[in-house]
């Protein structure tokens, strides 16, 4: 009997999986997007009911991924979606004197059971699978680290990651197997760099128990694969993993929720992921890089149809009715039409501008109602002052040009010769006959001759007089005084003109003769 044991033990043996030997996974491909700088909202969690298992959930690693989300494509009317907004500890938490729902984290999410949240469906006779799809948040610290994603499940699941490019990197493939439902599985990611990569989870569950915790550890770990009553038992809470929260995963490239309701997400079939147009996603949506339907919100798809912007309107901005193109998004997108005027950008999504504060400094002046003018000539350059002054008024004119001492005293007294003449008898008459010739000879050569040879300071003259009356006739014709001409000249008060020298040449002819005999 002890032999036929023995032998028992060994055929069954040879029936257990082995403990895999788990390859790291690199993800060197570009990541989606850069990290947003708001937490996640969680992944987006759908599930089908099959009432066919055996035909539905495929038991091979290489048909399992694709056999699975074929399944979930094909009963996209009988799905259930929302969005996880716990740590990612799921079970139906059946308790038949076996627990093998609770899994390695009991009692960990608050306000859940013992053994996790509940499923879409949590009953012991269901079957179901499970898609969970987002982004996963791979920040700096986390780059070229050992990243050891586990799992414990029953009865299948795999983990798979996609860059940018859509690669996808297989991380965890553990399908369902007869006669060994509960698994523990982990393995190591490397990220070459940092931001969003996509994410998808798959689990299936034929009925009894259910489970599905996702757990990661940063540090020295050897990974395994291996049935969860194997032993050695490795409980992963208790090896220093911990449980992935919402926090860690996105639904859109820009970190916002998919949906304006938190709680509501929407899948979309992969072959959509990126692709123009709606991608089976209702108007106004597409199906992104996650394949999960999101807010045509971006340049490249933007509006009802999630057609890319053009260059006139490139930006994608937020309006009553959904997102539209627009000219820009801010003011930093505009460019203003002068200096005296700041961008700005409307409501609409337009862009504007609006006139700066008057008395801004701009080149050549500053702003005045949103015009750039220059420092206002009549001030310092073409003033009262400059004008009347110094160019053409009174003060200028009068004393330089044509005034009353410019031409009066400078031009006529000196060609007078009244004051200097006073000496000579003869150069009072000569003065008075020939040079003079007006009202100044008047005053030298007066009516009386016996003033003139008499005495000397008489025949000079008045000096005052003689000077002073030319020097007003003078300015007066130069322009200084605007006297009548015709009005009588005064000085000598003797009457003037032609009829008045004839009988003072005579006379002075006479006194010539007189001293010539003498």
């Amino acid at each position: 009997m002890r032999l036929l044991r023995i032998l028992m033990l060994l055929m069954c043996g040879l029936f257990i999986p082995r403990t895999a030997s788990a390859q790291a996974v690199v993800v060197s491909g570009p990541p989606v997007a850069p990290l947003p700088e708001m937490t996640g909202a969680g992944l987006c969690v759908a599930t089908s009911v099959s009432q066919n298992p055996a035909a539905d959930f495929p038991q091979a690693q290489s048909t399992y991924i694709a056999g699975i989300n074929a399944f979930m494509e094909a009963n996209r009317g009988n799905r259930v979606t929302s969005v996880l907004r716990t740590p990612l500890d799921l079970s139906n938490n059946l308790n038949d004197g076996r627990t093998l729902s609770y899994g390695d984290f009991t009692g960990a999410v608050a306000g859940c059971p013992v053994g996790g949240c509940d499923f879409g469906y949590s009953d012991a006779v269901t079957s179901f699978a499970t898609r969970l799809r987002g982004f996963i948040a791979v920040t700096s610290d986390m780059v070229d680290r050992p990243l050891h994603f586990g799992f414990y499940a029953d009865d299948s699941v795999s983990l798979a990651l996609f860059d940018r490019d859509q690669t996808s990197y297989p991380v965890i493939n553990r399908p369902l197997t007869l006669g060994f439902p509960t698994w523990r599985a982990t393995n190591t990611v490397h990220f070459a760099q940092p931001g969003l990569y996509g994410v998808e989870v798959l689990h299936t569950n034929v009925g009894e128990h259910a489970a599905l915790e996702m757990s990661v550890y940063d540090g020295v770990f050897t990974d395994f694969e291996r049935a969860a009553t194997m032993p050695p038992i490795i409980n992963l809470a208790t090896e220093g993993f911990v449980l992935v929260t919402p926090g860690m995963f996105h639904q859109t490239e820009s970190g916002q929720p998919s949906f304006p309701t938190p709680t509501e997400c929407a899948q979309c079939n992969r072959q959509f992921a990126n692709a123009p147009g709606n991608g089976g996603c209702e108007t106004g949506y597409r199906c992104n890089a996650a394949a999960l339907c999101a807010p045509c919100d971006s340049s490249l798809f933007c509006g009802e149809s999630c057609a890319p912007c053009g260059a006139s309107t490139p930006y994608c901005v937020s309006q009553t009715e959904g997102f539209v193109c627009a000219q820009c998004q801010d003011a930093n997108d505009c460019v203003a039409p002068d200096e005296c005027h700041l961008p700005i950008c409307t409501e609409t999504g337009n862009c504007a501008s609006t006139p700066v504060e008057d008395g801004t400094e701009c080149t050549g002046g500053t702003c005045q109602q949103g015009e750039c003018r220059p420092v206002d000539a009549g001030t310092p350059d073409a003033g009262e002052a400059d004008g009347g002054e110094a160019d053409g008024g009174a003060a200028d004119a009068g004393p330089s040009d044509g005034g009353a001492t410019d031409a009066g005293a400078a031009d006529a007294g000196e060609a007078d010769a009244g004051p200097s003449d006073g000496g000579a008898t003869d150069a009072g008459v000569t003065d008075a006959g020939a040079t003079d010739a007006g009202g100044p000879g008047e005053v030298d050569g007066g009516s009386n001759p016996g003033v003139d040879g008499g005495s000397t300071d008489t025949d000079g003259g008045n000096p005052t007089a003689d000077s002073g009356v030319p020097a007003g006739d003078a300015g007066s014709l130069a322009g200084g005084s605007p006297e009548d001409p015709s009005e009588p000249e005064s000085g000598c008060g003797c009457q003037g003109g032609p009829s008045a020298l004839f009988p003072m040449a005579l006379l002075a002819l006479s006194l010539v003769v007189r001293r010539g005999r003498r």
